[in-house]
């Protein structure tokens, strides 16, 4: 063991003021730890780990916790304890139907708008007693119908300037973008951003998957299907390139043999773009008539106050954040960061708006060296945080008057959520509440656990750039030590 392992694997304190820390079981996680660390596995790779305890803010154990390394999804944890301290857990995004003109008879001379407030659940199918997307376009029409209006002397149009227009982080990778996961962020989301592709494969592998079309259908979107056949049982290992705002989508990879029909998700290019589509749609095959012409007369102008015909507000934050800790929604946690960064510093593009969190972070007390972060999904491989960091920002959250709310939002070890096949019949089931994250070469958990004597603890273990293929083995390493957590 070199010295610099050493004297990192040897931070720990057995007795955290009032509170004991089992040390038998801490010399046990020590150990394990580092065997790891010192594995094959790990041989090119690094192993971080930080425990805290939340109430004294002290450092517990700790192994290269200071060294900067990717956060996967783990950053999750950061853009849900910001928007809620920032907002509030009851805090609703609303979404207007609005016209900028005057409606003479049956007629609105001027343009219809669906304005949104950067909500990212807006027509998802996630949450009972909030309407689909398509529930959503009939009550806008329906809204459209009970104003009087039959024709419409104007455009149908979506209004997403409430954030910036740039949709996804400069730092994304290209094969990340096209997919249901690396959907870009808008001030009008709408269907999670995300369409449903189905494939026909063929007989063998290697054989021409036959593209049936999308769900929803996008008439405007043109595809390129290069998709073929794979083994059976091999599952989705599709790959699909669109730009955030284009119409062109690529199709690659393959789908597997010996079923009928096959289907990925993508995401939809533009999606405010799509509602405006949806709803103009709609319109014509309710009768009503758009003629797609600026308003004919001196009275509308840009810029004419507008008048609400609809308001949908969405779920309480504090439900989306649960959504999005439980099931890692990309979308979103960065509308969240989007959404902190415009009520923190006034900018909501991603680079000021992860300025602005990590300065929210930093006025409290976190030490944030080290803490580089690009977006607020964790989906860009150049963003870096380090485990101290990650564990400071989880501290500084239990201080706030939303944290019951964080708390809840994190799924239990073995219970729910990404993790809930995790851990099953040790200590750490229905202890351990965390995080999971998951990019390219790095593995990680982060979150909260009650020792044995009742001291609440935070956490992060990061494991970055193990060999290639041993993934599943690195994943169950850091569940060993999750469970040795559970035992201090």
């Amino acid at each position: 063991m070199n010295l610099r392992i050493f004297l990192c694997a040897i931070l720990f304190c057995p007795t955290v003021f009032g509170q004991k820390v089992d040390s038998t079981a801490l010399n046990n996680l020590r150990d394990a730890a580092l065997e790891f660390q010192n594995s094959e596995m790990m041989r090119s790779g690094t192993l971080a780990i930080s425990i805290k305890s939340v109430k004294e803010k002290l450092p517990v154990f700790g192994l290269h916790q200071e060294m900067s390394l990717p956060s996967a999804s783990t950053l999750k944890l950061v853009s849900t304890a910001t928007v809620l301290a920032v907002f509030e857990g009851d805090y609703k995004f609303q979404t207007f139907l609005e016209h900028d003109g005057q409606i003479k008879g049956d007629t609105l001379l001027g343009n219809l708008y669906i304005r949104g407030t950067g909500d990212p659940s807006l027509g998802s199918d996630r949450f009972p007693g909030f309407l689909k997307s398509s529930e959503l376009i009939s009550r806008w029409s329906v809204a459209v119908k009970n104003a009087g209006i039959k024709h419409i002397k104007g455009k149908v149009l979506a209004d997403a300037s409430f954030f910036d227009s740039a949709t996804v982080a400069s730092t994304w990778i290209w094969g990340d973008m096209g997919n249901y996961y690396g959907a870009g962020v808008q001030g009008l989301n709408f269907n999670e951003n995300l369409y449903r592709a189905k494939f026909k494969p063929g007989v063998e592998p290697g054989d021409p998957a036959t593209f049936l079309g999308i769900e929803p259908a996008i008439p405007y979107l043109t595809f390129t299907n290069r998709v073929t056949t794979g083994e059976k049982g091999s599952g989705d290992k599709t790959i699909l390139y669109s730009s955030p705002l284009g119409n062109q989508v690529v199709l690659t990879g393959t789908v597997p043999a010996g079923s009928a029909s096959f289907t990925v998700k993508g995401s939809i290019p533009n999606a405010a773009e799509y509602a405006a589509f949806a709803l103009k749609t709609a319109l014509a095959n309710t009768a009503i008539r758009i003629y797609e012409q600026n308003p004919p007369f001196s009275g509308v102008v840009a810029g004419n106050p507008r008048k609400v015909l609809d308001e949908y507000k969405s779920p309480a934050l504090r439900e989306l954040c649960q959504q999005t800790n439980y099931w890692s929604i990309n979308l979103y946690a960065d509308a969240f960061l989007k959404q902190a960064g415009k009520r923190l510093s006034g900018k909501s593009d991603f680079d000021n708006a992860a300025l602005a969190v990590t300065g929210y972070w930093s006025a409290k007390g976190a030490d944030l060296r080290g803490f580089y972060i690009k977006d607020g999904s964790g989906l860009s491989p150049s963003g870096s945080i380090t485990a101290g960091s990650l564990t400071e920002i989880l501290n500084l959250a239990n201080k706030e008057s939303s944290f019951n709310d964080f708390y809840k939002s994190i799924a239990v070890l073995g219970q729910n959520g990404t993790i809930r096949n995790l851990a099953k019949g040790t200590k750490a089931a229905g202890n351990v509440r965390a995080k999971s994250g998951s990019i390219e070469g790095t593995r990680a958990y982060a979150g909260y656990f009650t020792t044995k004597s009742g001291a609440l603890m935070s956490f992060a273990i990061i494991a970055n750039k193990y060999m290639p293929g041993s993934q599943r083995i690195v994943s169950e390493e850091l569940v060993k030590l999750m469970v040795l957590m559970a035992q201090l």
